[in-house]
């Protein structure tokens, strides 16, 4: 974990507010100049990595905003378990087998195929790369990257 300034943030990166125990990317942040009484401000929109809620925020632009780590990581796809919705993965620098969940954005159609495809031809497991992410003790699949001849 690392900390920001609000003011700081840009679009694309990750902050986890106070209240709730997850990441959120930021999608936008405006900044207000300090009036004659207050201090300048920057209203954070985001959405959670997670939930894919929509919030907004507003701080001090001097706050200190607590930032995740973030490990991006890819390995060997060993077997789909589709009743759990998870991959079995090898993964690529430590060799260890590790359990990563399907992707998290229900609406990425090109991962969810990509499953589709995987799911019937075993024979391939071995040459497929997966991409993942692990957030907060939360591993997640951001790509899969298929044999050319598939």
């Amino acid at each position: 974990m690392g900390r920001k300034r609000a003011n700081e943030l840009k679009k694309g990166n990750y902050f986890i507010p106070d209240e709730i125990d997850e990441p959120f990317e930021v999608v936008e942040n405006q900044h207000s100049k300090s009036g004659k009484h207050g201090s300048a401000k920057s209203r954070v929109t985001a959405v959670g990595l997670f939930s894919g809620n929509k919030k907004s925020w507003t701080f001090k632009s001097d706050d200190m905003i607590v930032t995740p780590t973030i490990n991006k990581r890819s390995g060997q796809l060993i077997t789909i378990d589709e009743a759990n919705k998870t991959v079995q993965v090898m993964d690529t620098e430590t060799y260890e087998t590790l359990d990563v969940e399907f992707p998290l954005d229900k609406e990425n159609k090109v991962s969810y195929e990509k499953l589709d495809k995987l799911i019937n031809n075993p024979d391939v497991w071995g040459e497929t790369q997966i991409e993942f992410w692990d957030v907060m003790n939360k591993m997640f699949i951001t790509r899969i990257v298929l044999p050319d001849y598939i």
